[in-house]
This record gives C-alpha cells, structure tokens and sequence, in this order.
C-alpha cells in the first residue's frame, strides 16, 4: 500500500521527463505537481482530478483506459490544458489491459460493408443538427482538416478562431476561410476542362462542391455521404446553382457506377476500417478516367511498433466517438495508390493544420458547454470534450493529402 509521501514520488518519478506542467489533485485533495514546468503556447496547467479511490489505483498502474472510462463516469476531471492529454503517451509508460485489447481488436477488425458504413456514419453525423453548427465553421460545417494561412497556434489568437466567418473573404485567418482555402486547393489542382466532372466521396455537407462549382468550369459535380443532414443542408447550400450542375446523394458511393473525369476525398478514407484500404483505392481507380486527378485525404498513423488498436486514444475513439474509423500509414497509402493505377506527385503534411483545426473546434465547442451537456447528456459530452481537448494544439497523428493522377 502507497502512503500519501511514496504515491507524490512515484508519480513525480513517472513524469520526470514529462516538459510541462500537471496538477495532480488526489482524492483528499492533495496537489501534487509533476513535469518539469516548461512554457507551453497555452499558458494553464493541466489539471487532473481523482475523487475516488479506483481511480487513483488506476492513475498509479497508468490504465489509461481504467482511468478515461472512470473520467466518463465523473471519478475523475480534466480541466486547464486539455492540449497536454495526447502529449503524455510520448514520455509516460501508459498501457491497456489484456481484455480491453481483445475486446477493441474483436470489435473494430471487421470489413466496411454499405451497412456498416451507413450505421457508423449516422451514429456521428446524425446528432441534432444545432449542435454540430455550434462548433464546425458556419460557412461549410467541413468535418476535416482545414488549411490555415497561418497554423501557429497562440493564447492570443484563440478568440479569432472562436470568431464566426463567412468564408472566403474573410479579412482574417478565421475557420471559414481555412476550410474555403482546403477546397480551392483540391479544385485548382484538378484545373478542369470546362465541362468536367467530379465525384466528391464522403462529401459531407458540400462544400467541396460549392466550391468546385463556384471556381471552376464543372459540367457537373456529384456527392455521396451516408448522412440525412449533410444532404439536407447541402441541398439547400447547392440552391444557387442549376439543378443539372450537381446532385447530393445520400448513401454510399459504391451505389453509383459512372466513370467520373476527376474524384475527391476528403477525410471519408480513415472510416473504411482496417481491411479496407486496398478495395477503397480499386474502387476509385475505376470510377476515373485515366487520365483524371484524384486528391487522396486521410488521417494516417505514424509508423509504431505499438499496433493502433493498442492506443488508448485509438481505442476509446473508436468505442465512444468515431465507430468504424482506421488509420494506415503513409507508405501503406502510397503504395496502394502505386500499386492500383495512381502516380502519385505530391504529398502535404497538414498535422500542424490539423492542430489548430481540432483547437478551433475546441474553443466553440466549449464556448456553448451549456447548451452541449444539455443536449447530449453528460457522458456523451465528456467522451467529446475528450476526443476534441486532447487533439486541440497537440495533434499526435499524422494529415496527409496525396494528389495523384490515374495511369
């Protein structure tokens, strides 16, 4: 049995090499101070509640898992510097139990068939609509990386990226425009010939397709998601355009057989589960013209000796948050795509990008706590406050855009 002196040690011990600060708050209250106490771009501690015994048993094994599934339950708080959550894994020996790494691999190993698919979509997406505008940009609501002029992330800057924008011509690097920017990217890189068309798969609310169609000479643009209010609203986004310049579908782009001049995919490929890649990237192959451009967007994993269902962060997203997501490596992307009649000619890394994406997220979505407890009861509001705090400002993966060119 730890005594209150040798459970302050041990924890100071196992964050020695940690570079910032922690306040640990036992059950009696007893603040105990770890890391080393270095500044950080956000200027709180991070501080960690333990208000029952179990869980400072699990803090003290470092059961990440134990320790998340008790802060759902409310025996455990997070509170200042959500950033420094994702940061431990680097310097903190954290693990998962034998059962709870059976259960994930059990659970999460399985093909992304329409069905599942579908299912795994509505049960993120098709939360009340109100919810999602609080803290996705207002312009587009695009659940994906966006492309900031600048992806520095400051104290002072936090307000700017809580400000509402409208887009384009925003007179600052707001969210808005940093998601109006990630599209005009993908558009100007197809450069299409005038009457061209382009499948957008996973296309969310539409507004790659707005944005195709405002910049571009499309013939026609065309969107699949599997989600009932993403075609809602992107309906009604597309208004503006003739009714033959587009169409918004709801359900899964493996439905439709055309052949398309040029394909998009923004953020849709980490969803396609762990055997899903190889079939994913040949069926693109034959929905496009030779010829044809392709962007190839996904989260990806950092090359681990640790297998992703391993990771605490992998597993409790995929338990309570994103059902069905996976992640591959680069290589593993790059030689699908090579492989399967892609040349690839050019890779950007947007993990920085991402960062301040998942910070801007954060902040509006904590700017209407009380409107989000309300509505989603308090476990599913901490289990999102999580999965967004610990991303924001201290992204660990990895945001790849691959442009290719179908052979």
């Amino acid at each position: 049995m730890f005594s209150r002196k040798d459970f302050e040690s041990y924890c100071q011990q196992l964050f020695s090499d940690f570079p910032w600060r922690i306040h640990l708050y036992t059950p009696q209250q007893n603040r105990i101070e770890l890391g080393q106490g270095k500044a950080h771009w956000y200027p709180w501690p991070l501080e960690i509640r333990l208000h029952t015994a179990k869980a400072e048993r699990d803090f003290r094994r470092m059961n990440a898992y134990g320790l998340v599934e008790r802060y759902l339950a409310g025996e455990v708080d997070f509170e200042g510097n959500y950033q420094l959550l994702s940061a431990i894994k680097a310097f903190v020996p954290i693990k998962l139990g034998v059962g709870q790494l059976a259960t994930n691999w059990l659970k999460h190993r399985a093909f992304q068939t329409q069905d599942r698919a579908r299912n795994n979509v509505k049960s993120h997406y098709d939360m009340p609509q109100g919810l999602l505008e609080r803290y996705l940009d207002r312009r587009y609501m695009a659940y994906s990386c966006a492309m900031f002029e600048d992806a520095t992330l400051r104290f002072d800057n936090l307000e700017q990226l809580k400000r509402p924008g409208l887009g384009e011509n925003d007179r600052y690097d707001s969210l808005e425009k940093a998601q109006w920017r990630k599209f005009k990217d993908a558009v100007d890189f197809i450069a299409p010939a005038e009457g061209e068309t382009l499948l957008d798969v996973g296309c969310g609310y539409g507004g790659q397709l707005e944005v195709a169609l405002r910049h571009h000479p499309f013939g026609k643009v065309v969107g699949w998601t599997h989600s009932s209010n993403q075609v809602q609203h992107g309906r009604a986004m597309l208004e503006d355009f003739m009714d033959e310049q587009w169409e918004m579908n709801e359900g899964d782009y493996r439905q439709d057989e055309r052949i398309f001049d040029h394909i998009c995919s923004t953020g849709m490929i980490s969803h396609v589960g762990p055997r899903g890649l190889k079939p994913y990237v040949r069926n693109i192959r034959r929905r496009i013209k030779t010829g044809g451009r392709y962007i190839h967007h996904a989260l990806m994993e950092r090359y681990s000796r640790v297998p992703l269902n391993r990771q605490v962060g992998i597993a409790f997203n995929k338990q309570y948050v994103w059902p069905g997501f996976h992640w591959f490596t680069l290589g593993e992307h790059i030689r699908l795509l090579e492989r399967n009649g892609f040349r690839v000619v050019r890779v950007l890394n947007l993990r920085d990008q991402y960062s301040k994406t998942i910070t801007a997220w954060y902040e509006r979505f904590m700017a209407h706590e009380a409107l989000m407890r309300k509505h989603m009861g308090d476990e599913t509001f901490r289990a999102w406050r999580l999965y967004l705090g610990a991303g924001a400002g201290h992204y660990s993966g990895d945001v790849n855009r691959v442009y290719c060119v179908a052979v």
